[in-house]
């Protein structure tokens, strides 16, 4: 397997899946809707606990000295490349479990799973899962024009000629055709198809190229 396949196959999101974040110390930033990264690995590795899964690795809690009471969690990522399991992928995720505000100390019951989300997202960066978000692509402060640049100048250096794409990579291409107005039947047509999913790899990202240069409609 090419190093790079698993990895850009989870890349780069919809637009749907992407919200800018309006405020605080990530705001200008793009926040990843966790179901989407769900979505992206079970498209490559199949259902969660046949193709990939996790398990909490640790666990902890810290007392802060206002009263405050903040967890961490740790999963292990492991996915299924087709032989046998692969190596446990870490991720970190953190929030309070216990927190102050203008009513004084507050329980948190949502604490367990924003950590979880959170780690799980950390792990599944490692592999690629939203890369181009994290590489600021997406940024509001990069611009538009940036990130079409960025992405544009990406050249299918070690894609086979005949090699297919992954159901994943065709809902991303007609994602990004509905966005920029481009009717798919038009590129089954450009590359005398049968159909769309007979489109190979060289095809698809040169198509994901041609598009990400257009305007939005």
């Amino acid at each position: 397997m090419d190093n790079m396949q698993i990895y850009n196959q989870l890349t780069t999101p919809p637009a749907e899946a992407i919200k800018p974040i309006q405020g605080g110390n990530l705001k200008g930033k793009s926040d990843i809707n966790p179901q989407w990264k769900i979505e992206a690995m079970t498209s490559v590795f199949g259902p969660c606990g046949i193709g990939w899964k996790f398990n909490i690795a640790d666990e902890k809690t810290f007392q802060c000295g206002d009263g405050q009471i903040l967890l961490f969690l740790t999963v292990a990522l492991m996915y299924h490349d087709g032989e046998g399991w692969s190596e446990p992928v870490y991720g970190c995720g953190g929030d309070f479990i216990v927190e102050k505000n203008k009513n004084g100390l507050v329980p948190n019951d949502e604490a367990y799973k924003m950590c979880l989300t959170d780690a799980l997202g950390n792990a599944m960066k490692c592999i690629g899962v939203a890369a181009d978000v994290y590489r600021g692509f997406w940024d509001s402060k990069y611009g538009e024009s940036r990130r079409t640049e960025a992405q544009a100048a990406v050249q299918p250096k070690d894609v086979k000629r005949n090699e297919k794409v992954t159901s994943y990579q065709l809902g991303q291409l007609q994602t990004l055709a509905k966005q920029k107005g481009v009717a798919v039947d038009s590129i089954v047509q450009g590359y005398k198809l049968s159909k769309l999913q007979d489109i190979t790899a060289a095809q698809w990202a040169q198509s994901m190229n041609s598009l990400r240069k257009r305007a939005d409609v």
